[in-house]
């Protein structure tokens, strides 16, 4: 997968994703009167479920049979080996650390200099704590977070890093960071500063590895609990 073709691959979704949390969301929110973590859910549906699906339909057509095995082989799903547990942990244990450095610097410079602290939350997602009669709303998230995880890891890692690098065996992870990058455009200037290690990260990790049960592995423990706590007012 050449350079061009990379940027159409991330590029058509990234503006599909722009368009849904531009227009979309907000009409959930404001014309409808949905609560915000529903409409959020309604978006992730949107965009998610169709990554999972292009990942499964796109490597069918590469001449894999529909065979689960073989679908798992051809997107990298695989059994961890000790080296995938180190870069797994490894890989978690610093995003960690450098995205408390990048919130930390944030804070020093607020307090300082008078510089706006970067906000941790875009706009679309921005809500209350679940109340006791809201929290069902939580199975409805379950559902599109696991779409949100798989289906990013298997279209982004699982199907085009591996043709990624095919055309450039040494910078592949590298320009599949920087297009997941783009790929969050729509989520705003402060949060794309603060994920920048799980940008960068992530994608080394299941490069060196070669399995996009890494990425799943890191992506889940960074996005899943801390959603939950959040939703539940453990942690605002």
């Amino acid at each position: 997968m050449p350079l061009g073709l990379s940027f159409v691959y991330f590029g058509i979704p990234a503006v599909y994703f722009w368009l849904l949390t531009k227009y979309f969301t907000p009409y959930l929110n404001d014309t409808v009167g949905m609560h915000p973590a529903m409409s959020w859910f309604i978006t992730g549906f949107l965009v998610f479920i169709p990554l999972f699906s292009v990942a499964v339909v796109f490597a069918k057509k590469e001449g894999h049979s529909g065979s689960l095995k073989a679908l798992a082989e051809r997107l990298r799903l695989k059994k961890f080996t000790k080296k995938d547990w180190t870069w797994a942990l490894g890989g978690l244990v610093a995003i960690f650390l450098f995205t408390g450095m990048i919130m930390g610097i944030s804070d020093i410079l607020s307090k300082n200099f008078g510089i706006p602290e970067l906000k941790t939350t875009p706009g679309f997602m921005e809500f209350e704590a679940f109340k006791a009669g809201e929290r069902w709303m939580l199975l409805v998230w379950l559902s599109m977070f696991f779409f949100n995880i798989t289906g990013e890891e298997m279209f982004w890692r699982g199907y085009i890093l591996p043709r990624q690098e095919l055309a450039n065996p040494k910078f592949a992870w590298f320009i599949n960071s920087v297009l997941w990058g783009v790929f969050h455009v729509s989520f705003g200037f402060d949060l794309l500063i603060i994920l920048i290690p799980i940008l960068i990260i992530l994608p080394l990790a299941v490069y060196k590895t070669k399995n996009t049960g890494v990425g799943i592995f890191i992506h889940t423990l960074l996005n899943g609990p801390m959603f939950v706590l959040v939703s539940l007012g453990i942690f605002k």
